[in-house]
């Protein structure tokens, strides 16, 4: 009390904290990072090893479980995915939820080390493992570069340009491009001609190495000079390689041109392809340095953009395809505003309850929790974004609850004859202690959220931060700056202006009939909320089950799988065609695609797929989000009639990281064809359900695979060996790559092609002829058979056993929580081998994981909360009042689902375990109140009656404030449903807090029927 006593008598001390608090806030807006979400960490690493000419099989047992054993000693581990491919071994590296960010990157540097330990240990063949530990980086600012009538080439070295252009931009992290071709020289000749000219492959790689390797030539002493000498003949262009001499094993010369046709190409086939609105192009995207503004850098990118646009050739366009720095000042820009109407709502609600001038005092230090708010996130490097900024909405009621009681208590105290500064000092000391319990509490009900490991708390940890924070300040605030405006500016009133009862008139006799019906008949009235309770609990199975909301955007993408072993320009027609398909709906403003592979992580929530062959992404940017919505729905079924080959999933912009597949059934065990046989019964299983969508195998369909099997005797009279077969095989479409010519910075490969070879089937394959440098022969003479036999493309594993999911969607207007319900029982009823395991992956094994994580710090926050409440009142009837009473809450909650129509999610039950925290704070100050009552020696009804009476003002204005200052947050498409927790949550609680809390204090202490 003598702080508060310092800050009542030192005026000018006072004055300076408050203006510099206003003035820091400032400064901290003006300053802070402003960010389209929160970020949050992707706890996922890639391991990519090529491994040519190995199959699927080969590639896991071979490289991937090798990889495997040594990734698994991490004691960070959580578990390992790995997906295997023909030439390339993908291991997902997931690592506990617990690692924070901090320790991520000592973390990839202990899986690059052991991942580089046993590199030796790989087979001959296989190439060097690489460690992408970026994989979560957000390049937020996204563009497309088109040029009309230029080559991949250009593109790509127009690319270059800007890249380095766009390096110099202040808080610019990284720039990468996406989307290039890989150039190559191919070197066509017949195989007719290299064994007519005795000319092998070898001959012609060592021609190329010994020509255009650099050599130090030394230099030669000139007096007190050295002068180096440097070689020439490298290559420095094609003339330069068509004059390359080749000898021949029989010593022959010959001119490289003179048996071969050079000319310049891409790698067949693309690794990946990118097209906006149809047009060839190439990505350019963008990140931010960690401490910097995406929106003022990406406006200093818009501005560098637009001064190259104007030197560029032209026939070049760039393109913005996403704009983060954009998405985030509209983002904040609808919170700010929606934070103004909150306050000015919350304001507006405490001049009607208390008049101007007293209104304005409260709301006051609003404002002044707030700013100083602001100042703790901008030391604390929380910036502006989705949020913190809903985490100040959410508090903004709560910012007023202590307040609302000081100013309250102190006006009361003036009623009643006080001196002003007694008054105040009075109201100070009896409510400094509940109110710091009670504010202690609220923030202690989040605590299970900011300690949980799981993604969904990192993504809500500024909220909670923010939320505990501003409540603190709240307190001290009103502890500090009210009692100071009170004294200043609050009038006294004149000894004519007292009044001997302070809560008479009509209302509050009304308000005292009803609650004493209550207490009279509280058995009647607690068990009817008991039955409530039970129906509202049975009522949730009617409300959907979402647990992570969809974004209100004007993007969504599509993610579309053609069959496997489909070729990559075939996908990218297919992809150009849906494209073309959706730029005619007038909704549509832009429209590209990314073939092979998903395009950089411009969101931080998109998912990465690739590379396959199979695979396409389109990503639709519409006029608006409302017209976003439209598309997006008229999509889901038309998009599918159009092109019904593919499989094709429409997806929208979530908080959190998308799925393969919305449900999963997930087999493990030893043998592919028994856990084919489980995946097929459970897809069975899923498509009898009408709900169910696109119910497929993850291992894809089994592709078409041609295997010439070599005969050693045969081609060991031709001279003909296995890997001079092989090479020639691959010089049909793909090329054997001979040489390197260095172009600049680039070492582009030269590759070798068979000139006029038209295989397409096992029939011409089988007379194609293969050569060894002195003599060729067709391949059906130095093979036993040429068999067509079929594959799965793919061989997955998790843990480091072979695994296959049953994969399914869900039908739009139903959830996953509903579909999974359905197919659940059926599927776990499936009779397992020995051996062979079973979960359920995707979502469901997420949502679950999300749950417990919540769960690990619930009974440490409870416990902490019952010492606080013990500690407080200092009994155990009290605390289970409260106790009792927090359960009844969940009726308003079902209740506001049920009207509403939001989903019931992760976001909700943050929600429900904010307004504990709030129902706690109310029930603490009236159970106070009665206890002061009793001590003064008030009988304990007319105690009981009476705080609750005096108490209904500030009840009522704390919880208005909060319920009308979270109306803007419902027509936000993420806190939606937060919001109608709390409001409809609250607006219930009041009335327990008013009625139920007097009703079981009069049971737990067994107030005498005579007394009511």
């Amino acid at each position: 009390m003598k702080l508060i006593k310092y800050f009542l008598q030192k005026k000018a001390v006072t004055v300076l904290l408050l203006v510099l608090v206003l003035a820091g806030g400032l400064f901290s807006y003006v300053k802070m990072g402003k960010l389209e979400d929160a970020p949050f960490t992707i706890k996922q690493a890639l391991v990519l090893t090529p491994y040519p000419g190995a199959s699927p099989m080969e590639v896991q047992s071979q490289v991937t479980d090798v990889l495997e054993e040594a990734i698994q000693s991490l004691g960070e581990l959580y578990y390992l995915k790995t997906e295997n491919r023909a030439g390339l071994s993908k291991i997902t590296v997931y690592v506990k939820k617990e690692i924070r960010a901090d320790e991520m990157q000592q973390l990839w540097d202990k899986l690059r080390r052991k991942v580089n330990d046993v590199q030796g240990k790989l087979p001959a063949g296989a190439g060097t493992s690489i460690v992408n530990d970026d994989f979560g980086d957000v390049l937020g600012v996204f563009y497309g570069l088109t040029g009309d009538r230029y080559t991949y080439r250009e593109l790509e070295d127009r690319a270059k340009l800007i890249k380095n252009e766009l390096l110099k931009v202040k808080d610019v992290a990284k720039v990468e491009i996406y989307g290039v071709r890989t150039p190559t020289i191919d070197v066509s000749v017949s195989p007719s001609v290299m064994a007519r000219s005795g000319i092998t492959t070898v001959d012609i790689a060592r021609a190329f190495d010994a020509q255009n390797r650099v050599v130090d030539a030394g230099g030669i002493d000139a007096g007190q000079n050295r002068i180096r000498i440097e070689s020439t003949g490298n290559f420095y262009s094609l003339d330069d390689i068509r004059d390359l001499t080749i000898v021949s094993r029989t010593g022959e010369h010959f001119r490289l041109a003179d048996v071969a046709t050079i000319e310049e190409s891409y790698q067949q086939p693309a690794s990946n392809l990118m097209r906006i609105d149809g047009q060839p192009a190439v990505g350019i995207a963008i990140s931010t340095v960690p401490t910097g503004n995406v929106v003022d850098m990406a406006e200093a990118v818009k501005t560098c953009i637009g001064k190259l646009a104007e030197t560029m050739p032209e026939g070049f366009e760039l393109q913005s395809i996403y704009d983060q720095g954009y998405e985030s000042d509209v983002a904040n820009q609808g919170f700010i505003l929606n934070l103004i109407i909150s306050v000015i709502t919350v304001v507006a609600i405490l001049l009607f309850f208390i008049g101007f001038k007293n209104g304005i005092l409260v709301g006051s230090g609003l404002v002044f929790s707030i700013f100083a708010t602001l100042i703790v996130m901008f030391g604390s490097g929380i910036a502006l974004q989705r949020m913190s900024l809903a985490a100040i909405i959410i508090a903004m009621g709560m910012l007023v609850d202590n307040a609302i009681v000081v100013s309250d208590s102190a006006l009361v105290n003036m009623q009643r004859g006080m001196r002003k500064r007694v008054a105040v000092m009075r109201a100070c000391s009896a409510t400094a202690l509940p109110l710091l319990a009670a504010t202690v509490i609220a923030i202690l009900t989040f605590l299970p959220i900011y300690y949980s490991p799981h993604i969904t708390g990192e993504l809500l940890s500024s909220l909670v931060v923010v939320i505990g924070v501003s409540l603190m300040f709240s307190w001290i605030f009103a502890l500090t700056q009210t009692p100071f405006f009170i004294q200043e500016f609050v009038r006294r009133p004149r000894p004519e202006e007292l009044q001997d009862s302070l809560f008479s008139g009509r209302y509050y006799e009304k308000f005292r009939s009803s609650l004493h019906w209550v207490i009279r008949h509280r058995t009647v009235a607690i068990g009817s909320l008991v039955v409530m309770l039970v129906f509202s609990a049975w009522s949730f199975k009617f409300i959907p089950k979402v647990f992570v909301p969809a974004l209100d955007k004007q993007y969504f993408t599509l993610d579309v799988w053609l069959p496997e072993g489909v070729q990559i320009e075939e996908t990218d027609r297919l992809a150009t065609e849906m494209a073309d398909y959706i730029r005619e709906y007038e909704q549509t403003e832009m429209v590209s695609t990314y073939v092979g592979r998903t395009p950089p992580r411009h969101y931080l929530s998109n998912v990465s797929f690739g590379p396959q062959s199979n695979y396409a992404q389109v990503l639709v940017k519409c006029k608006s989000s409302e017209e976003s919505r439209e598309l997006h729905a008229l999509l889901q079924d038309s998009i599918r009639m159009r092109f019904p080959g593919p499989l094709i999933k429409v997806n929208k912009f979530e908080l959190s990281p998308l799925t393969e597949a919305v449900i999963e059934a997930r087999f493990l065990g030893p043998d592919p064809l028994v856990l084919d046989s489980l995946a097929g019964e459970a897809i069975e299983i899923m498509r009898r359900n009408p709900k169910v969508a696109d119910a497929r195998n993850e291992w894809g369909n089994m592709s078409m695979m041609i295997r010439p099997v070599y005969d050693p005797v045969k081609a060991g009279a031709l001279g003909i060996t296995k890997a001079s077969m092989m090479e020639s095989v691959k010089s049909i479409n793909d090329g054997t790559m001979v040489g390197v010519y260095r172009d600049n910075e680039k070492k582009v490969p030269v590759l070798l092609k068979s000139a006029g070879a038209k295989v397409t089937d096992v029939r011409s394959l089988g007379s194609f002829s293969v050569w060894n440098g002195e003599r060729s022969a067709p391949l059906s003479q130095v093979t036993e058979r040429i068999e067509t036999t079929w594959e799965f493309p793919q061989v997955r594993t998790y843990n480091r056993q072979l695994s296959m999911a049953a994969m399914c969607g869900v039908k739009p207007g139903h959830t996953m929580a509903e579909v999974h319900g359905e197919i659940r029982h059926e599927v776990e009823q499936m009779k397992l081998p020995e051996g062979y395991t079973f979960f359920w992956d995707s979502q469901y094994k997420d949502q679950r994981e999300a749950m417990q994580a919540i769960a690990k710090f619930f009974p440490l926050a409870f416990l902490m909360l019952v010492v606080i409440l013990v500690a407080l009142f200092g009994n155990f009837r009290q605390p289970i009042i409260i106790l009792c009473v927090l359960p009844l809450s969940l009726i308003g909650v079902a209740v506001g689902m049920l009207l509403t129509g939001f989903d019931f999610g992760f976001f909700p039950i943050a929600g429900w375990l904010g307004l504990l925290g709030m129902i706690i704070k109310n029930v603490i100050v009236l159970l106070d109140e009665i206890n002061v009552q009793r001590k003064n020696g008030v009988a304990p009804y007319t105690a009981v009656v009476e705080a609750t009476v005096s108490r209904t003002r500030p009840v009522l204005m704390a919880a208005t404030t909060t319920i009308l200052g979270m109306v803007p947050l419902l027509f936000d498409v993420a806190f939606g449903g937060m919001a109608a927790t709390i409001i409809f949550g609250l607006t219930f609680a009041t009335l327990l807090t008013l009625f139920v809390t007097p009703a079981l204090y009069t049971l737990f202490y067994k107030v005498k029927k005579e007394q009511i």
